[in-house]
Formats: C-alpha cells, sequence, structure tokens
C-alpha cells in the first residue's frame, strides 16, 4: 500500500484535521493565492527516503499505524494556516505561509526532520516497525509573480536533492526575485559607505505596559534611504549584510546610535529603555557581550535599559554557545527577549535553559486572536507560559484597540504594533512619548505624534 493523497475518509492520514491534508494540486493553488496575495511563502519538500523494514511492510497492517504516526508528527508541527501533500509514496511537500524570514523556514525544516527521524513504534511493542531518514529541501520567497509556485516547486526540489550532502540533511534557498533584482554588488559598496558615514537610521517603535499604558521601552530598527531617494527594504539590507560580512558592523551602527539617542532623551527627562534585534552572526561572536559593556560605558546608559533579542532559529542553530553567550549578556544587567516566539517550529522545553526576561508574542497570531478563536487561545497560552517561567509576554502587531484590551484582560505585560505607533525618527518618537505618557492619548489608547523641540 503506497500513500496517496486522500480521497476518502478511509484512506491514510485520517488523524490529520481536515483543510490540512490537500492533493498536490491544491496545495499548489494555496500557494497561488498565497503569492496573489503577496505572502512570505515556504515550500518544503521532503523525501522519507523509506527504509526496507517500511517497504516490506507496503501490505502489513503495521503499514497503516506508520502512515498515520508520520501524518501526525507532521501536523504537529504546523500551524492554522500551514498545508502539506503526498507527493508519492516517498515525498511530502509541506507550504508554510506568513514566514518573515528565511531563518524560520530553516527552523521549520530542521524541526520536521528531527520529529520524522525518530523510530515509529507500535503501541505494544519496544521495536521500532519503521525508521525513516529524511531529507528536507525548500524554497523562500517573497515573490508576488503569478508563476511562483512553479518556481518554488522547482527551486524546492533541487535544495533537497542538494541537501542529502548537508550536515543536517536540510538545506533552504531563498531564490532571486523582483526585490532582490538590484545588483547586490553595487548595494554592498554603497552600504559600506554608508555605515562608514553613520548615514543610515534608526528609527524606534513604542512598547507600552498594558498596566500602566505608559510607554517605557522601544524597539530600535534600522532604515536605509539611498542618494537616489529610494528605500530599501530591511529585510534586503540585513541580507547583504549576512551575505558580505557586514552584519556586525550594522549591529554596532544600531546599538551606538540606539544608546546615543538614550543619553540624550535622559538629559531631557524621558527614562526609556531600548531592545535591539541581534543576527545569528553577532551571537556567534564571543567579543560582542565585551563590546556591549564597552558601548554601555561610553555612552554612560546603564545596562538594565537594554534588551538584546534573539530569535528562536539564532538559538537553536548552536545552542550550547548561544545559552553561553546569553548568561554573559545577563551577567553584565542587560536583560534579553526572545523574538518571533510562537511560530510552533521548535520545542518550549528548552525555555527553562535560557535566561530570558521576556518572550516576544509573534504578530501573526496576534493579528486575528479575536476572530481566530484559536489564535486567541495560542496568545493566552503563550502569556501563561511566559509568566510560569518568570518572564514577561510582550505582544507584537497589535493593530486595534479591541486587540489591545484583549490582551490586557489575558494578562498580557506589554503590546506594540501600529495601533500605538508606527517605528518613528528620533525626534517624532520623543514627542510621541511625551504626549502618550502625559495622558494625551485617546480614549482608544492611540496618541498624537507631538514634535520634539
Amino acid at each position: 500500500m503506497s500513500w496517496q493523497p486522500r480521497t476518502s475518509s478511509s484512506e491514510p492520514g485520517d488523524a490529520a484535521q481536515p483543510g490540512r491534508r490537500l492533493s498536490p494540486g491544491a496545495l499548489l493553488e494555496r500557494a497561488v493565492q498565497g503569492a496573489r496575495d503577496d505572502e512570505h511563502t515556504a515550500l518544503l519538500v521532503v523525501r522519507l527516503n523509506r527504509s526496507d523494514r517500511l517497504a516490506a511492510l507496503a501490505q502489513h497492517p503495521e503499514s497503516r499505524q506508520t502512515l498515520l504516526e508520520i501524518a501526525r508528527r507532521v501536523e504537529a508541527m504546523m500551524r492554522a494556516r500551514d498545508h502539506w501533500a503526498v507527493a508519492s509514496h516517498d515525498e511530502l511537500w509541506v507550504l508554510l505561509v506568513d514566514l518573515p524570514t528565511t531563518a524560520l523556514a530553516e527552523l521549520a525544516g530542521r524541526t520536521l526532520r528531527e520529529s520524522l527521524a525518530r523510530p515509529v513504534h507500535a503501541d505494544d511493542r519496544s521495536t521500532p516497525i519503521a525508521q525513516l531518514q529524511p531529507v528536507v529541501g525548500g524554497c523562500w520567497t517573497l515573490t508576488s509573480d503569478r508563476d511562483a509556485p512553479v518556481e518554488l516547486l522547482r527551486a524546492a526540489t533541487a535544495a533537497c536533492a542538494l541537501a542529502a550532502a548537508e550536515d543536517d540533511q536540510v538545506l533552504i534557498s531563498a531564490p532571486q526575485t523582483r526585490m532582490r533584482t538590484i545588483d547586490r554588488n553595487r548595494l554592498e559598496n554603497e552600504l559600506r559607505v554608508a555605515l562608514y558615514a553613520n548615514e543610515l537610521d534608526v528609527f524606534f517603535q513604542p512598547q507600552v505596559d498594558l498596566r500602566t499604558r505608559r510607554c517605557t521601552n522601544a524597539e530600535a530598527l534600522v532604515r536605509w534611504t539611498r542618494e537616489d531617494g529610494s528605500t530599501v527594504p530591511p529585510d534586503l539590507l540585513v541580507s547583504i549584510c549576512e551575505e558580505r560580512g557586514l552584519m556586525n558592523q550594522l549591529t554596532q551602527f544600531v546599538l551606538n546610535t540606539a544608546l546615543r539617542h538614550l543619553m540624550t532623551w535622559s538629559g531631557q527627562g524621558l527614562e526609556l529603555g531600548v531592545s535591539i534585534n541581534l543576527s545569528n552572526t553577532t551571537l556567534a561572536d564571543s567579543t560582542y557581550p565585551a563590546l556591549v559593556a564597552h558601548t554601555l560605558d561610553t555612552w554612560s546608559v546603564d545596562p538594565t535599559r537594554l534588551t538584546l533579542e534573539l530569535t528562536e532559529s539564532a538559538i537553536v542553530r548552536n545552542e550550547r554557545s548561544a545559552i553561553e553567550f546569553m548568561h554573559r549578556i545577563r551577567d553584565q544587567g542587560c536583560k534579553l527577549a526572545l523574538d518571533d516566539f510562537g511560530t510552533g517550529y521548535s520545542s518550549f522545553a528548552y525555555l527553562r535553559k535560557l535566561p530570558i526576561g521576556e518572550l516576544k508574542i509573534d504578530q501573526s497570531f496576534v493579528r486575528n486572536m479575536i476572530a481566530d478563536r484559536n489564535d486567541g487561545r495560542i496568545v493566552q497560552v503563550l502569556i501563561d507560559l511566559a509568566h510560569t517561567f518568570d518572564m514577561m509576554a510582550l505582544a507584537e502587531g497589535v493593530e486595534d484597540a479591541a486587540i489591545a484590551a484583549r490582551l490586557a484582560e489575558a494578562g498580557c505585560d506589554v503590546a506594540q504594533g501600529y495601533h500605538y505607533a508606527r517605528p518613528l525618527p528620533p525626534f517624532e518618537f520623543a514627542g510621541w512619548v511625551r504626549a502618550f505618557n502625559a495622558g494625551a492619548a485617546d480614549q482608544d489608547g492611540t496618541a498624537r505624534a507631538v514634535p520634539d523641540r
């Protein structure tokens, strides 16, 4: 018996949630819709490389149990809007949507492979009845072209073929899209000049305490406007820095700029904190904690006012060195936050190992938490989870008053999103904070941006 796409309730895969498992054609149609909606999409091709033992069981009743277990494991790592299909008896396709970075696609691929690689046991046996050796290849893209699914499948299949040579048997590629057709070499040269001349900008997005309704912190976000007036998308800027060895310079620029503004605001009576995102490259730099300490001393900023944000994917990639890095940062007095949490691609178990003080709940859940009961439940679980580990819960993507109110009812500590303000230049941000904290907020929680003078 081969594992074919489900056409009736009697076929393998009954344990999968309705609507999650599709035929290959229907899955590609979903990818078409995602392309039209300009969603960040990833397509994973999973080759199961089934063992002789599993092949020998093709006509055995145990085969059905094996196939159902594979379906259960695939479903377990997926989110509400993800889908999967069976392309052949030895190949699965998984469609992931609304992924802001390729790093999350990599994390999904590794998590899926690790889950499928575990031996399959019968309920009453200690000896495994099947063993898979999965290889995962994938393609992540931002493109909105109508032929994106065809390109995605071609690139994901090619990545899967190459993944067999990788140590972890996982390879995610990010093909060129129209956003990336700009000459990257020319952009790199311009970026080096801009970094040297401090010509990039750092904007600040408010983070609001839901209990006091005061802004006490902000996330620092880098922006780059070229000499011709065009704005380089932040994800492209970061991609070039990681690819061309400029990530440490970019991170140090953001750190210096953010702390300089903190010192200025402190002299004006605004005692605020700031959060800065760290990349995988920075997390692997053993000298960075000392550099942070030196920069804090240079700008006379208390370490407790600095929060460094790490992603799940960066930590999972090299857990041991990441944990050592985090302990050094925390021992210096800085705070740590886990960003984009709740994507569903990693285990909650490792949270107890991490010296994290803040959990940032991914905006993909927050945006729909009122309209989608499942998202609402997930947000509540993540808030409770944060509190269980003595962490603050921060919700991203808060876009209206109703969501802010629901988060407050759920016990969330901090909120961030367009409901309060978009990322603002330093002077506008300082004026916004003065207005908001002085009680100039409207009844729905928004505030007028008052320019700093």
